[in-house]
């Protein structure tokens, strides 16, 4: 946002101003709350891609595919994109351009995979840099072989454009292995893509769903001998729960490579990086599998039977995985911990009392000694549907005042953020965090003080009703690099989060002694995720 300057307040506003010998106070102005959680989603929405089950191509579709002998063939089909953060989905066109090679492969041969996406259907109202990211894409196979294959390039990362510019997801490359009970020409169409976005030290998905237009990009002819396919198993068949580290073993793998670990769907299909948060698998120089795979919290991995599945540049297999819900800790807190604290200088706090002991039921004069009497019985069934909510803020004002200042000392002056509140009606158990950014006061001609000599004190806290307990960011200077105001986690004992919240904080300006007087404003850019 650009910032112009204001009309000079006059010196008789602030008690005891002198003009000429005091400068106006430096000011803080932010952007309103609708702006504010516009710029939030589009962290969120810079992915093209997708896992999940997609339908079947349209055998009327009229897309035609389009093949340019060095760049591979393009089809451009529509697909359905789940946002994170319970954002919602969108619906559009993706041209997708795919090449193969080699033309001719072994059963279990490797088969390396180039792909070029067009502009994804998103548009972000924020611009941001440097936006870590890894792009993959499933296929169905068809003719002589069946099931899925899935593909990932490196973890890269991409410049998100200010809106309307369309976000431009790298091209990338990757290899998959043929089936060994493949044979024939084997017909690869694109289903789903997936961009995994890390925002924060956090994970998110946008899975993308093939519906209507699309065609084969290629046909890969499987022929000659069958190279044998590794082995993948799990010591400890138990189901796991999220977090947890899971021990496989192996042989046969490419020796001295380095496996990549996919979480998918139990039918191999809706595959993901985000599913696990490390790995200490290695191979040996005989071929040996060992280590372990660290799932990722409950937040990215549901409780459900799954698939692990490993790739290690030439050689894949797969292996069952079952997920269990945590179960309760001993000695955990109660479920009202996750209640909003209670202070004593809250009135609106509910206080605990025993319940009143039920009234006795009033005899009925009509019913024989000892007994009620008989009557008629009807009964209605009450239903109501809950639809899911936004991730959503707003704010009690838009600028900061810190009042005036005179030259010749350091001074110092305190004043408080507008309040925000947060309301998270998803649903969902996935939290969010809360973060600000300060540029340096300027004035009109170029003075500046820097960012770093406004400190915040967070606080935060959640209304009456809400679930969860928020926590507050960490006091200290504000500036350039994300600052947390408040932080919502993922609770184990209960399967959501939500409600209302509301985020303070204590701002506290120094200025320096010399400094050229004049009006001096920055921008705190307020972005929930």
């Amino acid at each position: 946002m650009r910032l112009g300057p204001r009309p000079r307040r006059p010196a008789g506003r602030v008690p005891g101003a002198v003009p000429r010998l005091r400068r106006p106070v430096p000011r803080l102005r932010r952007p309103g709350a609708r702006r504010l959680v516009a710029a939030a989603a589009s962290v969120l929405l810079l992915a093209s891609g997708a896992a999940g089950a997609a339908e079947s191509p349209s055998p009327g579709a009229s897309q035609e595919t389009a093949e340019t002998p060095d760049r591979g063939v393009t089809t451009e089909p529509t697909v359905d994109c789940r946002l994170p953060a319970g954002q919602g989905d969108t619906r559009g066109p993706q041209k997708i351009t795919v090449k193969l090679s080699p033309a001719t492969v072994a059963p279990g041969g490797t088969v390396h995979v180039e792909v070029e996406l067009g502009p994804t259907p998103a548009t972000s109202p924020l611009a941001l840099a440097d936006t870590p990211f890894t792009a993959g894409i499933e296929f169905a196979l068809s003719g002589g072989a069946d099931g899925t294959v899935t593909v990932f390039g490196e973890p890269t990362a991409v410049d998100i454009p200010l809106a309307p510019s369309r976000i431009q997801v790298p091209s990338y490359e990757g290899d998959f292995m043929m089936p060994v009970g493949a044979r024939g020409p084997v017909r690869l169409t694109p289903t789903r893509t997936l961009t995994v976005t890390r925002v924060l030290d956090r994970d998110h998905e946008t899975p993308c769903v093939v519906r209507s237009g699309v065609q084969p990009v290629g046909t890969v002819e499987v022929a000659g001998v069958a190279h044998p396919a590794p082995t993948l198993t799990l010591p400890d068949r138990r189901p796991s729960e999220p977090g947890a580290a899971v021990a496989l073993s192996g042989a046969g793998w490419t020796p001295g490579g380095t496996p990549r670990a996919l979480l998918c769907a139990q039918d191999g299909s809706a595959c993901s990086p985000a599913g696990f948060t490390d790995s200490s698998l290695a191979v040996d120089a005989a071929g040996v599998l060992a280590g372990t795979v660290t799932l990722a919290g409950a937040d990215l991995v549901a409780p459900a039977a799954h698939r692990v599945r490993l790739f290690d540049g030439a050689r894949e297999a797969s292996a069952r995985l079952t997920v269990a819900a945590p179960p309760a800790a001993p000695g955990a807190p109660d479920p009202t911990d996750l209640l909003p604290e209670r202070t004593e200088d809250d009135p609106a706090a509910p206080a605990t009392q025993d319940p009143a002991p039920s009234p006795p039921p009033h005899p009925d004069p009509t019913a024989p000694e000892g007994g009620q009497a008989d009557a008629p019985h009807a009964s209605q069934h009450l239903a109501a549907y809950i639809t899911p909510g936004p991730l959503a803020m707003d704010q009690s004002g838009d600028a900061v005042d810190f009042g005036t200042f005179e030259l010749g000392e350091q001074s110092t002056a305190t004043s408080a953020l507008n309040t925000v509140t947060v309301t998270d009606g998803r649903g969902h158990n996935i939290g969010w965090s809360l973060t600000a950014t300060l540029t340096d006061l300027r004035t009109a001609h170029g003075a500046t003080i820097p960012a770093e000599s406004v400190r915040w004190k967070p606080k935060c806290a959640g209304q009456p009703g809400s679930v969860g307990r928020p926590k507050a960011g960490t006091p200290g200077p504000l500036g350039p690099q994300a600052s947390s105001l408040c932080t919502m986690g993922h609770h184990a004992r209960t399967p959501m989060t939500g409600g209302k919240f509301t985020a303070d904080a204590q701002l506290t300006l120094t200025v320096p002694g010399f400094v050229p007087p004049g009006e001096y404003e920055a921008t705190l850019q307020l972005t929930l995720l």
